[in-house]
């Protein structure tokens, strides 16, 4: 998924494994993994940038950023 590990939602994946465990049942997927990043979107896998976030990276981009 090309995003950081803290940026994914570990309940999210276990709440996803129920969900890859049905489609087991049902003969559509036999991969946990590809299942998952399939649908990482409608099961909320990675976590939204909060704008509280946002506000902090830039203001020490801000404090850190070199000046000329």
């Amino acid at each position: 998924m090309n995003q950081p590990l803290e940026r994914i939602s570990t309940e999210m994946v276990f709440r996803g494994l129920y969900h890859f465990s049905q489609a087991v049942i049902r003969n559509d997927t036999s991969e946990a993994v590809p299942y998952l990043v399939e649908r990482q979107k409608l099961f909320g896998l990675v976590k939204t940038r909060r704008k509280r976030h946002r506000e902090i990276d830039a203001y020490t981009q801000q404090i850190w950023a070199k000046s000329s």
